[in-house]
């Protein structure tokens, strides 16, 4: 299974990874709970680049990339056997004036279709290249090589891997 680990918020995800989508047909989802506590998955357009919402989600609250237009996604169906080929799914990305949570994005099945293999290579092709984003992060007792973190937030906000866990560690760029 492939995993990418960056410390950005969602708001700043959807617009760096829009023109990925936009190229290779890409839908934006995010879930949201309505008043009575039900989450919906809503789709939120590429081409704004904007996502209306709280910077701070609630717990448990995902978000998914989608390779193929062909399906819509409602609650469940990004986890069923039919549209989990297409499906990269996204957590974390929460933001407070002081904190920001990393965002761990996956590929959802282990026999990924051409296309989402495709747009989540694309994403950490990007981020390897580019020059505002650092690599390589201590969290708890080891050194994480893959996570990508901007390097805006460096000394200017606590980069957290989990907001609702609070025996999740800290995560510290790597000193050079």
């Amino acid at each position: 299974m492939s995993y990418i680990n960056v410390v950005m918020s969602l708001r700043e995800l959807l617009p760096y990874v829009a023109d990925i989508l936009q190229k290779n047909g890409g839908e934006f989802f995010i879930e949201k709970r309505d008043n009575s506590g039900t989450i919906l998955v809503e789709k939120v357009a590429v081409e704004t680049g904007h996502i209306n919402g709280e910077d701070n989600r609630g717990k448990n609250l995902d978000f998914f990339i989608l390779s193929n237009p062909a399906y819509n996604l409602t609650k469940h169906r990004p986890y069923d056997d039919e549209t989990a080929p297409f499906v990269i799914v996204g957590q974390g990305g929460r933001e407070t004036a002081d904190s920001i949570e990393r965002i761990a994005l996956r590929v959802l099945s282990k026999t990924p279709d051409k296309n989402t293999t495709k747009i989540f290579n694309a994403i950490k092709n990007k981020l390897k290249k580019d020059d505002t984003i650092g690599t390589g992060v201590e969290g708890g007792s080891r050194f994480h090589d893959s996570y990508f973190y901007q390097k805006k937030y460096v000394g200017a906000k606590t980069m957290k891997t989990d907001f609702y866990n609070d025996k999740a560690t800290a995560i510290k760029v790597k000193q050079e």
